[in-house]
């Protein structure tokens, strides 16, 4: 039996990870901003859950939360990474404060928590580090710059910190769901203002209502089940292994093998120090 604990355990993909591994037999430390969102899957699994309010933005929470849960008895094995949120529009046209929200939360909560957890794992000499990034953790998209920069940094805070933790005995792994059945492109997406209202006088106002049209017909009917998610991070504990990347979905694949020769870099070019001009194609 594990311990894990899920940050953003309210709804979607951490609701779906939290009941599988409920499910399972094994122990959540749930967290959400509003502990109240917990109280029914918690009064579902009393023996095997606590629960506590978090707020991944503030760093002293997070270490708050590990002191509180050990004192419980329920010292984690497993941390899944999963608070954050979309923000779209055209980066000229986010607010800062937008902007801070979403580095503070998709990208400063995961260093947190990590940080938080790891002193735990290592002692146990074992564990294993979800960090739910995204397949746009991989790929840039227009209208999703800012979310695009969170969730690349996600991915590449995994891969360094697997290497820095993998003598310890612990996995990190970036996880990289394609479009899975949740309310991101919904209730939980927060828009640029001139997205939100459809501003004409955004010089960004076609690609806004492109963008509009599209969140709108995908809120909750994405193909993917949240709970498969949560049945592969499952397994992968079983197994006593993670691989350092997992992109997830038949939509994610195939972005892969439609993009892929992006990551490639085609336009790069090598300057050495004899040089001092770039070569136009």
């Amino acid at each position: 039996m594990h311990t894990w604990l899920i940050t953003g355990a309210n709804r979607g993909i951490g609701r779906a990870i939290a009941e599988v591994v409920l499910e399972a037999g094994h122990r959540v430390i749930l967290t959400a901003r509003r502990v109240e969102a917990l109280r029914e899957i918690h009064e579902r699994y009393p023996e095997q859950t606590i629960a506590f309010p978090l707020d991944v933005q503030q760093r002293t929470q997070a270490f708050f939360v590990l002191e509180r849960a050990e004192s419980q008895g329920f010292i984690p094995t497993v941390l899944v990474n999963n608070a954050g949120y979309g923000l779209v529009g055209a980066l000229e046209d986010l607010p800062p404060e937008a902007i801070h929200r979403q580095i503070q939360t998709n990208l400063c909560g995961v260093i947190w928590l990590c940080q938080a957890v790891l002193p735990f794992l290592r002692r146990q000499g074992k564990g294993f580090i979800f960090n739910i990034s995204s397949i746009a953790g991989y790929f840039g998209f227009k209208g999703t710059s800012l979310y695009n920069a969170t969730k690349f940094a996600v991915t590449g805070l995994s891969e360094a910190l697997s290497q820095e933790v993998a003598p310890f005995g612990i996995y990190v792994c970036s996880v990289a769901p394609g479009p899975y059945r949740t309310d991101w492109a919904g209730l939980s997406l927060e828009k640029a203002p001139t997205l939100e209202r459809l501003d004409p006088s955004s010089p960004y106002y076609e690609l806004h209502a492109l963008m509009a049209e599209r969140y709108a017909q995908m809120d909750r009917q994405q193909p993917g089940d949240p709970r498969h998610i949560g049945r592969v991070l499952l397994r992968c504990v079983e197994m006593g292994w993670a691989p350092r990347h997992l992109i997830l979905g038949d939509e994610a694949r195939q972005v892969w093998e439609r993009y892929t020769f992006l990551r490639n870099f085609p336009e790069l070019q090598f300057i050495s120090h004899e040089e001092e001009a770039p070569t136009r194609a």
